[in-house]
């Protein structure tokens, strides 16, 4: 549910992108002619659309963020 609802939330272009290459399972090139885009248009969109989703989806669960201390060790 939690997926379905950030996705809703994303912009079309940026929904349209994720289901095609990660629902439907299109490779980028064949997701860039589907949508008559360049492949790096793509691949840009694609980049913003899963960070888009990797915030909403974090600040959904409201996980506690350790803190990392001197020494590379998490507080």
């Amino acid at each position: 549910d939690l997926v379905d609802n950030v996705l809703r939330s994303l912009d079309p272009d940026g929904r349209a992108i994720v289901v095609l290459h990660y629902y439907l399972g299109m490779p980028l090139p064949e997701v860039a002619a589907t949508l008559s885009i360049p492949v790096g248009t793509v691949k840009s969109r694609l980049h913003r659309a899963l960070g888009t989703m990797r915030i909403a989806i974090t600040d959904a669960t409201d996980e506690p963020q350790r803190e990392t201390i001197a020494g590379g060790q998490l507080a």
